[in-house]
């Protein structure tokens, strides 16, 4: 029998760039560093209704197979996967590992009492942040959360590298999935907004990543001039894309947000993010050293504060150094001890 098996959106044949595809890589690469290659078992649920089809004896080829099951479901699946994996494995007794991906399951928690006892028999639930855990501890007597960040294998760049910031144009970016809730909209308000009021381009705004929304889209982008959609960047290249950028703008208003992938892609660019106090937030970038919060769906804020920086780009100069510092707490190797150790 095998060691561990991990139940994820793997995409296999599709380039897929979105965060969950991202963990589940993540995850079963540092598996097979730690265990060898032969030891570690993949099992894609791409493919929508066919997949939960076919689930059942997934789910049996994998408990009788292997000691550990890593799973890693969407909000979609998460309510038919872990009560159905949980029932089998009264005959299997492996050992139950689910590493969420986003801040949405403190929600499903507190609505579905079946998926709450389903969860209480896991061997580990992993979120990302001492936020998710204090809102599942609030309504539920878990004994078996820990908190995991979000990880990603990145070159972290030189900081002996980094650009300083010299004369406008600052160039600043955006890297999430483009869609209104993700506070693209106002990215883009407060930059023309700066430049209208400063008499000059002071901003340029580059927006990176899959188009979710692409109506919306299209008419946001329209007779905008300082402002340009850049395409997908396969995630091992983030750094070395980010890294001439002024400013990540983070303006998220996203309700499933959890520790978002992006703030890992800026900190190992040595790219300081400009962000909305939202969610967790706070917890992962350190105001004023890796970065700058604003209030939530503050375009005025926002704009405010592009335009402090815009005059005295120093501020953003003295936290590259810190954020290269901070991103080394983000490589696989350190984040997955807490789940390879229970192993």
């Amino acid at each position: 029998m095998k060691r561990v098996v991990v139940l994820g959106h793997f995409g296999f044949g599709r380039d897929k760039a979105n965060g969950q595809t991202i963990k589940t890589k993540v995850i079963t690469a540092e598996l097979q560093s730690v265990f060898g290659h032969d030891e570690v078992g993949m099992e894609d649920t791409m493919g929508g209704i066919r997949f939960l089809l076919r689930l059942p004896v997934v789910l049996v080829r994998m408990l009788c197979g292997y000691r550990n099951i890593v799973f890693l479901p969407a909000y979609k699946g998460v309510r038919v996967i872990v009560p159905l994996l949980v029932a089998m494995n009264f005959l299997f007794h492996r050992r139950l590992h689910y590493p969420v991906i986003g801040g949405w399951l403190p929600g499903y928690v507190k609505k579905y009492p079946l998926l709450r006892w389903a969860l209480g028999r896991l061997d580990g639930i992993y979120v990302e942040t001492q936020l998710m855990k204090q809102e599942i501890n609030a309504f539920s007597t878990l004994s078996n959360l820990y908190v995991m960040p979000n990880c990603k294998s990145l070159d972290i760049v030189d900081a002996s590298t980094l650009p300083l910031s010299t004369q406008p144009p600052y160039r600043l970016c955006t890297f999430s999935r483009v869609m209104q809730a993700k506070g693209i909209g106002d990215a883009v308000e407060a930059v023309e907004t700066c430049n209208r009021l400063s008499g000059r381009v002071m901003f340029t705004l580059d927006i990176y990543g899959p188009i979710v929304e692409p109506t919306w889209f299209e008419q946001l982008m329209k007779g905008r001039q300082n402002v340009s959609y850049r395409g997908i960047v396969p995630f091992s290249q983030s750094a070395s894309i980010l890294r001439d950028y002024f400013a990540l703008l983070f303006p998220t208003y996203y309700q499933g947000e959890g520790f978002a992938g992006t703030i890992i892609d800026a900190l190992s660019a040595g790219l300081p993010t400009i962000a909305s106090d939202w969610k967790a937030n706070p917890e992962l970038i350190d105001d004023g050293r890796t970065g700058l919060l604003f209030p939530t769906q503050s375009v005025e804020a926002l704009t405010t504060m592009l335009t402090r920086v815009g005059n005295h780009p120093d501020i953003i100069d003295a936290m590259r150094v810190n954020c290269i510092a901070k991103a080394r707490s983000y490589q696989p190797a350190t984040v997955l001890k807490t789940l390879t150790e229970k192993m």
